[in-house]
């Protein structure tokens, strides 16, 4: 019975071995590092390797194993009945772990070729499997493992479908045909009857929208402060907004729903508005990259109750099978490849129970209240991990132009790129850093503070004025500028003409990017301005949320452009000149990083415009000296409120025009602090996201007059 082996081969025992131990390991790295890397882009470089290596090897061993087949019966070794009975456990691994199914939104794309590739690896499984038909006593056992490995790479290939754009769209119900309104039709046929009856009719048109909007916010305020509630809100929110994230619209009735429930709760601060942003994006990204849309399932629960009974089964039936004539190495390899399924698939369970999709489900079941009481006492033992990294990237434009990293890491990674000689290769490691936005737990996150303040404060005021709206977050420094301008004019002080001189260096310039190279150059000179006395705490902030943005806007111009939807090319040209002009300046300065650029400030603002600059340069070098010469008059405390107040301009003005479906891009690698703003405007009606050309929720009613 079975397929006829072909000729012996060179053994390849050892080999074989070693494949099936270290596709075992991946699969335990990957269940681990999966989930981290949405809170921490440390493990990205690590984890990519991972999931590259995970396929490779395990299609090596099925390789090794398919050309060790013609060993059977040979040698009197019982090693390929062996393998055989390990081929299914590379489909198992090829399946994945729950945790990670794409590295990228482009592994999505590419769900077709992991259909592909399952029929293929089934093809050769299959082949092992009747090869082994005549002399394997474990059939069964393989049977059963087999089960489990079409399910786990089957549920991959899906979960890869489900990410796609085409599938996600699907699933939010914008493909396919168009239904009538029904309520249209229905009204119109009473009021023909109705007319033609001899009645006096009139049809009056109703904006249902705002009953609507508040009646759905209602809801979900009901459930504010309910155990585990913050996890069911917003969860209703994804539903809504995940159309966002594939670059569609939402119309009027959504928006005017989520900014009555965002602004009409007493409880709603700016800890709570984040923390249901942070949920919302933790759901998108399990959609995205893991399992989750089949894992949280009634099938994904059907399927995940047969795997484990296959693997527990699988186990008793190799723990009672007659072992005597396996190799001592091959039974405990067996052993390993069977518990660690097991430990796995234990490991995965205890995810999916913890997560903030059961504790959906939990609150969605009337039958279990108990159990969601139960749930959340756990809930709070076992406080929820972080949905993101809390920390933002810093790069330095002055430290890049100078060849001087800021922290003692990037002197260190800068020496080892001296001696390889790869400086280029290993520049983010020099020159980028990540720092938190607060230092511990218990300080106050200025900066999530701060914009919440702002963003709410434009959303009571100008509610759906698109107009005004655009007026206000369009500005680059200027609106921010405006609102200290009575501080500024003040004649006791500087006077109108320090103003003036001050908003001339802004409004002057049209690009995005020369106004962020330009504030980003200036806020870096007036850092190390000599101060008189202790700072104030507004001072201190100012300080802080300046600085802090001003690098990381500077990261996101210099490493992701295309989140702040620079002009290609353009941005390059003038961040390129500006350094090499700030380099003839400062590379034979060998003092402190505080007096070389002092010493930049006074050496360019020492020069005319047109002297030691070439013609076609696109430097903004010297207008930025200049602006930080001007903000240096002002005193220390009104100086760092402007800079703050501009960089949180810059910040929403970038998150504003930023597509949806670039922020699902950096999910896996932290997440970015640009995306939980634009997703907290888009949430109170101030994004760039909703279709306002149309009206939903119009309802008509018919008025009978008396004749």
């Amino acid at each position: 019975m079975g397929f006829q082996p072909w000729v012996p081969q060179q053994d390849t025992n050892t080999e074989i071995r070693v494949a099936m131990l270290l596709s075992l390991s991946l699969q335990i790295a990957l269940i681990f590092l999966g989930p981290m890397r949405k809170r921490s882009s440390f493990p990205r470089v690590i984890v990519w390797s991972c999931y590259l290596l995970t396929d490779w090897v395990a299609d090596i061993a099925l390789g090794l194993i398919l050309n060790n087949m013609g060993n059977i019966g040979s040698g009197g070794t019982s090693s390929p009945i062996i393998f055989a009975f390990w081929t299914p456990f590379l489909l198992l691994h090829l399946g994945g772990p729950d945790t990670i199914t794409a590295y990228s939104v482009e592994d999505n794309e590419l769900w077709l070729r992991h259909l592909i590739g399952l029929l293929f690896e089934l093809f050769s499984a299959a082949i092992i499997f009747f090869c082994s038909l005549h002399s394997n006593p474990m059939i069964p056992a393989t049977v059963l493992i087999f089960i489990v490995g079409i399910i786990k790479y089957s549920e991959r290939t899906y979960s890869l479908y489900s990410g796609s754009i085409r599938s996600f769209r699907a699933n939010i119900g914008i493909i396919g045909p168009k239904n009538p309104d029904d309520n249209y039709v229905t009204i119109m046929r009473q009021f023909n009857s109705k007319k033609k009856a001899g009645l006096v009719v009139e049809m009056a048109i109703l904006d249902g929208e705002a009953a609507k909007a508040r009646e759905h916010a209602n809801r979900l305020g009901e459930l504010w402060g309910l155990p585990p509630s913050l996890s069911l809100q917003a969860y209703d929110l994804f539903l809504i907004f995940r159309r966002l994230f594939v670059d569609l619209f939402l119309n009027s009735e959504q928006r005017r729903m989520s900014r009555a429930f965002f602004l009409e709760h007493v409880g709603m601060n700016a800890s709570a508005a984040f923390e249901i942003i942070e949920l919302e994006l933790n759901f998108l990204y399990d959609m995205v990259y893991t399992k989750a849309p089949v894992a949280h399932t009634r099938a994904g629960w059907i399927l995940r109750s047969i795997c484990s009974g296959c693997i527990i089964s699988t186990l008793v039936i190799f723990f009672l099978h007659d072992k005597r004539g396996i190799k001592r190495v091959d039974v405990r390899i067996t052993y390993a490849l069977l518990l660690g399924a097991l430990a796995l698939d234990m490991a995965a369970l205890a995810m999916l129970l913890f997560s903030d999709h059961m504790s959906v489900s939990l609150r969605r079941s009337r039958r279990f209240n108990w159990l969601v009481r139960v749930a959340a006492k756990l809930l709070l033992l076992l406080r929820r991990k972080r949905c993101w990294s809390e920390s933002v990237a810093q790069f330095n434009l002055i430290s890049y132009a100078w060849g001087r990293p800021q922290t003692y890491k990037g002197h260190f990674f800068l020496s080892v790129a001296t001696m390889l000689r790869a400086k280029e290769a290993l520049e983010d490691l020099i020159f980028v850093q990540h720092v938190p936005l607060r230092r511990e737990r218990w300080e106050p996150e200025h900066i999530l503070d701060r914009v919440f303040l702002l963003v709410r404060k434009a959303s009571e005021r100008y509610g759906d004025k698109d107009d005004a709206i655009a007026m206000v977050f369009n500005g680059r420094g200027d609106v921010a500028l405006g609102r200290f301008e009575k501080h500024i004019k003040d004649p006791k002080r500087w006077g109108e003409k320090k103003f003036e001189l001050i908003m001339g260096r802004v409004v002057k310039i049209k690009d995005f990017d020369e106004s962020l190279l330009l504030w980003h150059i200036a806020t870096e000179l007036c850092r190390f301005r000599q101060v008189y006395g202790p700072p104030t705490e507004k001072t201190v902030t100012g300080h802080h949320i300046g600085v802090t943005l001003s690098d990381y806007m500077m990261y996101l111009l210099m490493k992701q452009p295309e989140m702040l939807s620079a002009k290609s090319g353009f941005w390059l040209m003038r961040f390129h000149d500006t350094c090499a002009e700030a380099r003839r300046f400062m590379d034979s300065w060998i003092g402190s990083p505080g007096e070389a650029r002092l010493s930049l400030l006074e050496a360019v603002t020492s020069y005319k415009p047109e002297e030691g600059k070439d013609y076609e340069s696109k430097s903004v070098l010297f207008d930025a000296c200049i602006l930080a010469k001007e903000l240096q008059g002002l005193d220390d405390e009104l100086m760092w409120m402007v800079l703050s107040e501009v960089w949180l301009e810059i910040l929403i003005y970038a998150a504003r025009k930023c597509p949806g479906s670039t922020h699902v891009r950096q999910l896996n690698r932290g997440g970015e602090l640009i995306t939980l703003v634009w997703f907290l405007m888009a949430h109170l009606g101030l994004g760039d996201v909703y279709d306002t050309t149309k009206v939903a929720g119009t309802m008509a009613k018919l008025i009978i007059h008396d004749q």
